[in-house]
């Protein structure tokens, strides 16, 4: 089901989604292309995926901040960091492990591709998915500290 131009600007955190699909584009396109055999070609797709990534984490963060009440923030934040940054560790090793194996332009382009698939799931399916609405809670009341 297609949704209008209008409903997707309703949706406050569509945007979010948008931005990390195409964050997570540019990050999978930059990393196929990053296969070819042309420094030029490998100097500019490394800039590209440079430019991609950030949106995705930005995207996540945010959303992070946006659903999660207010007296659990900083436990959620961290819980997400970990969500996001625990893979990157995982993949660097598969990766290193991979190319001894592999050849390098192959699994780039299987990146990119893995990439475009998860870029295309995300634009697509968010529609589908409803927004669930959280109660605002306020945080605690601060306490002054005695010295």
């Amino acid at each position: 089901m297609r949704r209008s131009a209008g409903a997707v600007l309703k949706d406050r955190n569509a945007g979010l989604y948008l931005s990390a699909a195409a964050g997570l584009a540019v990050f999978a396109a930059a990393a196929a292309l990053r296969a070819l055999p042309h420094d030029a070609v490998a100097l500019a797709c490394s800039a590209t995926i440079g430019l991609g990534l950030p949106c995705v984490l930005i995207a996540a963060m945010t959303a992070v901040q946006r659903e999660t009440p207010a007296a659990s923030v900083g436990r959620t934040a961290a819980t997400a960091n970990t969500m996001l940054f625990v893979p990157n560790a995982v993949a660097l090793a598969l990766g290193a492990g991979l190319v001894a194996v592999a050849d390098v332009r192959v699994l780039l382009v299987a990146v990119g591709g893995a990439g475009a698939g998860a870029a295309l799931l995300l634009a697509t399916v968010r529609a589908a998915v409803p927004t669930p609405s959280l109660p605002e809670t306020e945080a605690p009341p601060r306490t002054p500290h005695s010295s």
